[in-house]
């Protein structure tokens, strides 16, 4: 259940976790601290066995922007991310994996270059188990997560995330979200960026063990 609302966000920023205690508070405060005011933020607990319970709940009491929301089993980023959409109000949404974190004026410069489009795609560098990072040159607009979408453009075309908890479920939504021909704006390099933390146990790695 929803927690708590704000009136009319502009982006509605999703964030599925899942033991995610010590580098979720990271993200969640690069999504509060956010140059564009009218967001909600709605973080995703999946059902973790460590404290990412108790991290969500300190920053909901003291951020009324932000809204818990509590799985009851666990069933992987594409259903936590598909929740998210399901609870959003704003007119896009975008995704931050819980052990990413964006830059302030991310969503902001997404934003101002929305109008007309369904997709505006973003930037994304790649940090190596955080002892540097490097651009993704070779395809730096290939991921879906560091973009904003239309919800009226997911809801119309009943688009959402594959929920069978394995890799590839990025690359299947992109391809559904392809399918129906949106409009779609790749931004320029200026330094603004989308920052993946690339280590064991990320989203990308996202698989209950048995």
């Amino acid at each position: 259940m929803r927690q708590k609302k704000i009136k009319k966000p502009k982006i509605s920023i999703v964030i599925p976790a899942y033991n995610s205690e010590k580098l979720l508070g990271r993200c969640i405060e690069s999504a509060m601290n956010q140059t564009l005011k009218e967001i909600e933020i709605i973080v995703i607990d999946d059902l973790s066995t460590d404290n990412t319970k108790s991290v969500i709940e300190k920053y909901s009491k003291k951020e009324g922007k932000i809204i818990g929301i509590y799985s009851k089993e666990n069933r992987g980023a594409g259903y936590s991310r598909n929740l998210g959409i399901e609870n959003a109000s704003g007119e896009f949404v975008g995704f931050i994996d819980s052990d990413d974190f964006v830059d302030p004026e991310f969503y902001e410069y997404l934003y101002l270059n929305s109008k007309d489009k369904d997709i505006v795609h973003g930037i994304r560098v790649i940090h190596n188990f955080e002892k540097f990072y490097r651009k993704s040159r070779k395809k730096p607009y290939g991921c879906i997560i560091p973009s904003i979408i239309r919800i009226n453009f997911l809801m119309k075309n009943k688009i959402r995330f594959p929920t069978n908890k394995g890799r590839g479920e990025d690359s299947t939504f992109k391809a559904n979200l392809y399918k129906n021909k949106p409009r779609i704006a790749r931004l320029l390099d200026n330094g603004i960026y989308y920052h993946y933390v690339k280590r064991e146990g990320s989203t990308s790695h996202y698989i209950k063990k048995k």
